[in-house]
């Protein structure tokens, strides 16, 4: 082969290469760019979990608080009505106010 046609044969075989090698890297690029956007949406997933587990821990927490207070103030309504059961005269009164007190006992365990 002459020195013309090992430089057309080189020149043919580097540009093959390097439009093989710029595919290969649009190729690889594009798998990237899918993974980054895979990685940013799992993120954006993780994130937004969260911040509804942090939401959602202190909205339970407030509501045992609430709940705790509630509890209080029946126990102490509770154990007020039963000090003026005796007070009562009349006997169906007091039956239905003691089932209530002891309903209210068995509801507070």
């Amino acid at each position: 082969m002459s020195e013309s046609g090992s430089f057309i044969v080189a020149l043919i075989t580097g540009g093959l290469g390097a439009a093989l090698g710029s595919i290969g890297t649009a190729i690889v690029q594009t798998f990237s760019a899918k993974g980054e956007v895979r990685a940013t949406a799992a993120d954006r997933v993780t994130n937004a979990a969260g911040n509804l587990a942090d939401r959602l821990d202190k909205l339970n927490t407030k509501l045992e608080e609430e709940n705790t207070a509630m509890r209080k103030a029946m126990v102490a309504l509770t154990e007020a009505v039963e000090d003026m059961l005796a007070e009562v005269q009349d006997p169906q009164v007091r039956k239905r106010v003691q089932r209530a007190i002891n309903d209210a006992r068995v509801a507070f365990r």
